[in-house]
C-alpha cells in the first residue's frame, strides 16, 4: 500500500505539471457557461392564440377556455376579423379562435396558418370542446404503469438536463482520453520497463493512474454540479457513481492503450470506444428508445444513475445497480494488469 500511495503522489505531481487539473477546472467552467448562457432553459414552442370574441356572455366562455392563461403573453385578443388576420400574419406560429353563438349554444371557428397537420388541428378542436364542457366522458378509465416509477415533482429545465451527460462525458469518460496520453508518454520513455525491475508491482503502477483519474473526475463533479444545480443533488451517491464509472472507463482504456505505441495509432479505436460508450445518450434524450443493446452498455446504467443522483425523484437507475459496474471495473483492471505484465515479460 505504501508503494501504491507513493505512485499516486507521483502521478498527482505529474498531472499537476501536465496541467491536467487546470484542464479539468477550465472545462468545468466552460460547460457551466455553456449550460447557463447558450443552451435555452425551455424548448417548448407553444403557438400564440389569437381570440376574436363575437359571443354573447363571451367572458365566461373565455374563462372556461383559458383560465389562468388569460394574462399570458401567448393569448392575444383581436378587435375584429381584420385585426385577427393581421395579427396572425405577423406571427407565423399562431392559431385563431373565433367565439360565436351564446353560452348555451356556443360555436367556434378555428383559423389556421395552413402548415399545421391534421392531427394538431383535431387535438385543438377536442381541447376546446373539453374545456367548454361540450365534450365529456361518461365512462371511467384506468391507468396502468408498466414500471414503478417515481413522479417528477418539478420539470427539469432543458439546459440543466444536460448535466448528467456532461458528468459522464468528462468525470467518467475523461479517464479514457487522459490515460492514453499518460501511457504513450511513458512508453516513449520506457518508464514501465524501468519500473518492472523495481520491487513495485504492476497493479500498483496502474492503480495509481486509476486513482488519480478518479480524483480528477471528482474534482470536475464538485466544480460543475454546484454551479449548475446548487445543493439539491445527493452528492455522496453522485461521487460514488463517478468513482465507479471512472474506474471502469480508465481500466478499459488501459487495456486498449497497451496494444498501441503512440496516439496516432490508437486514434480510431479510441474514438470508436468513446462513440460506443456514448450511445446511451440517445436513450437519455429519447426516453422511449432504449433497446437491449443500449441497456447492456455500462454507461447506460451510469448515465441514468447520475440523473437520479443529480435530480432526486426523476426516472433513474437505482444505486444498487452499480455493483455490476464495480464488478466490471474490477475485472477490467485485472485484465489490464495481466496484459501489461505479459508485455513487460515479452520485452
Amino acid at each position: 500500500m505504501m508503494r501504491l500511495a507513493a505512485n499516486t503522489l507521483k502521478e498527482l505531481r505529474l498531472g499537476w505539471r501536465s496541467y491536467y487539473f487546470l484542464l479539468v477546472v477550465g472545462v468545468a467552467i466552460a460547460y457551466f457557461l455553456l449550460v447557463t448562457f447558450l443552451i435555452p432553459e425551455d424548448l417548448t414552442v407553444s403557438p400564440d392564440v389569437v381570440v376574436l370574441n363575437e359571443m354573447e356572455e363571451g367572458s365566461q366562455v373565455m374563462e372556461n377556455l383559458f383560465g389562468g392563461d388569460m394574462e399570458s403573453d401567448k393569448l392575444l385578443l383581436a378587435k375584429d376579423r381584420d385585426d385577427l388576420e393581421k395579427t396572425m400574419n405577423r406571427r407565423f406560429n399562431s392559431v385563431g379562435i373565433v367565439l360565436k353563438g351564446s353560452i348555451r349554444e356556443p360555436g367556434f371557428e378555428l383559423v389556421f396558418q395552413g402548415h399545421e397537420s391534421q392531427d394538431i388541428r383535431e387535438l385543438l378542436r377536442l381541447s376546446i370542446l373539453q374545456r367548454t364542457g361540450a365534450l365529456r366522458s361518461e365512462e371511467g378509465y384506468n391507468i396502468e404503469y408498466l414500471e414503478d416509477r417515481k413522479p417528477v415533482d418539478e420539470a427539469i429545465p432543458f439546459n440543466k438536463s444536460f448535466l448528467p451527460v456532461l458528468l459522464m462525458s468528462e468525470a467518467v469518460m475523461l479517464g479514457m482520453f487522459l490515460v492514453f496520453a499518460m501511457i504513450f508518454g511513458e512508453k516513449s520513455e520506457e518508464t514501465i520497463k524501468a519500473y518492472s525491475i523495481t520491487p513495485g508491482r504492476i497493479w500498483e503502477y496502474l492503480g495509481a493512474k486509476v486513482i488519480v483519474l478518479a480524483i480528477l473526475g471528482v474534482l470536475f463533479t464538485l466544480i460543475l454540479t454546484p454551479m449548475v444545480v446548487g445543493i439539491g443533488p445527493r452528492y455522496g451517491e453522485l461521487l460514488l457513481i463517478v468513482v465507479v464509472g471512472s474506474t471502469l472507463s480508465t481500466s478499459i482504456a488501459l487495456i486498449f492503450a497497451s496494444f498501441y505505441n503512440n496516439l496516432s495509432q490508437s486514434l480510431v479505436p479510441m474514438l470508436g470506444l468513446s462513440l460506443v460508450f456514448g450511445l446511451p445518450m440517445i436513450s437519455f434524450f429519447i426516453p422511449g428508445f432504449s433497446p437491449w443493446y443500449l441497456r447492456i452498455l455500462p454507461t447506460y446504467t451510469i448515465l441514468f444513475a447520475l440523473k437520479g443522483a443529480v435530480f432526486p425523484g426523476s426516472i433513474q437507475v437505482g444505486i444498487s445497480s452499480l455493483w455490476l459496474i464495480a464488478l466490471e471495473g474490477a475485472i477490467a483492471f485485472t485484465i489490464a494488469v495481466l496484459v501489461y505484465g505479459q508485455r513487460v515479460r515479452k520485452n
